[in-house]
């Protein structure tokens, strides 16, 4: 017995061949549509979806059993109707034919009913395979679909994160205090774990910074907005007298001891901290974990200064310490990412610090503003790919020649 009641459409021009195929097919637990010729065959699919199986003489008047099997393949049904051929027909090129039209199975006549019931066994289980297939195949454009919709909110959201991010940012070029700011920010992908900022203090002095937060994408960009939410011109000065500026190692410390991971989340991130007096002539800075930081002096080699340090958030009983560096009008100060000294060239070379330096001292005459954009291209040209693998920050600052 078939497991489920299969609507099978006979046709055949003889009605005795007819009946007993009806016959024999409702025995068998089939539901049974009879038919006289092709054309009532095709008025019956058209109006009846349910029909799966069709059982059809391929000699008959006006349309023969070979021609309807090619008008069902032409119909636009969405399952696939199992066609069974009966003939009294026998050789090779008669099976060929009848498969070239369509056909499914192919039975010669007279009809052996045992062999008929194995085969409509065995058109079952197609039929059964090939509406789970297509279940299936409903069920993943479903999925698909819904994947599409959700990656499309997705990159809306992202692109909107990517705006609330950039809108945070300082102008790319900027004048504070007694300097002059020029920055650059290249995300790996359409968020960025690096930020800086830059802004005046109370007391006419230059409070800045640069971080990286380490890893990428949706997690790294929400720490790093809200730290630079957090690092506010505030908390770079006094709270007794609010005009002050604070040492930039203690900024550091609060922050490590603000952000300590636990074991099973390491968010933590590298920065420097610094404070730009207001007559531009001396920088404090505090270096955590961050590359070093390039001095472009007027007179003499660019270098880098520096003691390394920790990583802000990964161990709790951290000393910073903030260095002191006596600058003069016209000298630079180059700070940037990791993302720049390891960005990697098409054979995993790393662009690394000495190449840094040898463009900065090549465009060190230049605009602060061209020297950045050259940079830019150099690490593209270096990369040679669409995007980069790490995010790439740059800022550059310019001590004013007139105070």
């Amino acid at each position: 017995m078939p497991s489920n009641r299969l609507r099978v459409l006979c046709v055949d021009d003889s009605p005795c061949m007819r009946e007993m195929l009806v016959t024999s097919l409702v025995r068998l637990g089939y539901e049974v549509v009879p038919v006289a010729d092709g054309y009532e065959a095709l008025a019956a699919l058209r109006s009846d979806p349910s029909i799966s199986l069709v059982i059809s003489d391929w000699m008959m008047p006006g349309i023969t059993g070979v021609e309807l099997c090619q008008r069902i393949r032409d119909l636009p049904r969405p399952n696939h109707i199992h066609v069974m051929l009966l003939t009294a027909r026998q050789g090779q090129e008669n099976f060929l034919e009848a498969m070239a039209a369509g056909a499914d199975d192919f039975l010669n006549k007279p009809v052996d009913m045992p062999t008929l019931s194995a085969r409509l066994r065995v058109a079952e289980r197609i039929l059964t395979l090939q509406q789970r297939m297509q279940r299936n195949n409903s069920l993943l454009a479903q999925a698909n679909q819904k994947l599409r919709t959700a990656y499309r909110r997705l990159h809306e959201d992202m692109e909107a994160a990517a705006r609330t991010q950039r809108s945070l940012l300082p102008k790319p070029s900027l004048s504070l205090g007694a300097a002059r700011f020029s920055a650059a920010l290249t995300p790996s992908t359409s968020i960025s774990g690096d930020i800086y900022n830059y802004q005046t203090l109370p007391d006419g002095s230059v409070g800045f910074y640069v971080l990286d937060v380490a890893g990428h994408g949706a997690r790294a960009a929400l720490m790093s907005v809200m730290l630079c939410r957090l690092l506010n011109a505030e908390t770079f000065v006094s709270k007794e007298d609010g005009v002050t500026p604070r040492a930039p190692d203690a900024i550091v410390a609060d922050l490590n001891r603000q952000f300590q991971s636990d074991d099973s989340v390491a968010d933590y991130f590298t920065m420097i901290c610094g404070v730009l007096s207001r007559d531009g002539r001396t920088m404090r800075l505090c270096q955590a974990g961050h590359p070093h930081p390039v001095i472009l002096p007027v007179r003499g080699r660019p270098h880098t200064v520096g003691t390394g340090g920790f990583p802000v958030g990964l161990f709790e009983h951290v000393d910073y310490e903030t260095i002191e560096i006596a600058l003069e009008p016209g000298d630079r100060v180059f700070l940037y990412s990791d993302g720049v000294t390891e960005c990697t060239s098409a054979d995993g070379a790393l662009y690394g610090e000495e190449r840094l330096l040898q463009v900065l001292e090549l465009t060190r005459v230049a605009p602060l503003d061209r020297m950045v954009a050259t940079l830019q291209a150099e690490l593209r040209g270096w990369h040679q790919r669409d995007s980069f693998d790490d995010d790439i920050s740059i800022v550059a600052c310019e001590i004013a020649t007139q105070q």
